[in-house]
């Protein structure tokens, strides 16, 4: 930004502070007239995504669809992350927790085959995963620059992955032992988002949800999607019993920061058509994400 008003004639750029990194995913069509319903993530703690409720096709087709955007935005084809990044584009982990004989078993898979740069594991790899992106946040925390490429997190089925299940607080652990899957996957709630690490996860229940993740694990959840579920459950996640009164097709994007609710339509599954074309647009970028 230039600054006309010195004397002599004399111009000069004035100091502009860098815009904080920040990523949408688009999650679905919105109820109301406004744009499509959206989840910001931001370079601070709690910009991480919890999605819970009974709906495994719905969930599969809001993670779809937000990592098809995160990962569009990311390669230049949006405006909101800055192309001056260090390092490589954004990276994309799935721990793929669906059932052998769900219906959409292998759906993961053609989508990280259309995408550069991800990386998938199952249940029982699921600690490696985790180990690996708890490695790379310890190596951020080191570095004094904070302009890393992002690393997005999608974990589907969450209650299968009892690895990351909250240890008991009052068992005993040495300082010589390393950190278990449960103790990196809290700190990559809890660290992560600043240093552009962001964790999207689904849980079929609020029941499972806390299983899981204990209270402060919670807390670093502030983006939230409900499905139609009891008016308790409800009141736990978003301190209203608004997601009981949601219809088959509906949910509520609840952001705890900002005190905002909203109701959305889900994206559906994208084609594998649409798959096939999104390989083709982002194939360019294949190179650059290793």
């Amino acid at each position: 930004r230039q600054v006309d008003n010195l004397p002599h004639g004399e111009r000069q750029v004035a100091d502009v502070p860098p815009q904080a990194p920040e990523a949408r995913a688009w999650l679905g069509s919105a109820v109301a007239i406004k744009d499509p319903t959206s989840a910001l993530f931001l370079r601070q703690n709690g910009s991480n995504l919890l999605i819970v409720g009974h709906r495994e096709e719905a969930a599969l087709g809001v993670l779809a669809a937000a990592m098809i955007s995160l990962a569009a935005e990311c390669r230049g084809l949006g405006t909101s992350v800055p192309s001056n990044t260090t390092g490589s584009t954004a990276k994309f982990y799935i721990l793929d927790g669906t059932r052998a004989d769900a219906p959409e078993a292998g759906y993961w898979n053609r989508l990280a085959a259309a995408i550069p740069g991800v990386k998938q594991a199952g249940v029982r790899d699921a600690a490696s995963l985790v180990a690996e992106i708890a490695a790379e946040l310890a190596a951020r925390q080191q570095q004094a620059h904070d302009d890393h490429a992002p690393i997005f997190l999608f974990i589907y089925n969450l209650g299968r992955f009892r690895d990351l299940r909250k240890e008991d607080e009052y068992g005993f652990s040495s300082d010589d032992q390393p950190a278990s899957p449960a103790k990196q996957f809290a700190d990559i709630l809890r660290e992560g988002p600043p240093l552009g690490i962001h964790t999207l996860v689904w849980c079929d229940t609020y029941s499972n949800v806390t299983r899981i993740l204990d209270r402060r694990n919670m807390q670093d959840f502030e983006m939230r999607i409900l499905f139609q579920m009891n008016g308790n459950d409800s009141s736990s996640l978003m301190d209203t019993p608004e997601a009981a009164k949601l219809g088959v097709h509906r949910a509520i994007l609840y952001d705890e920061g900002q005190g905002t609710s909203e109701k959305f339509r889900p994206y559906g599954l994208p084609s594998n058509e649409y798959l096939a074309s999104l390989a083709q647009q982002l194939a360019p970028y294949s190179s650059r994400s290793t």
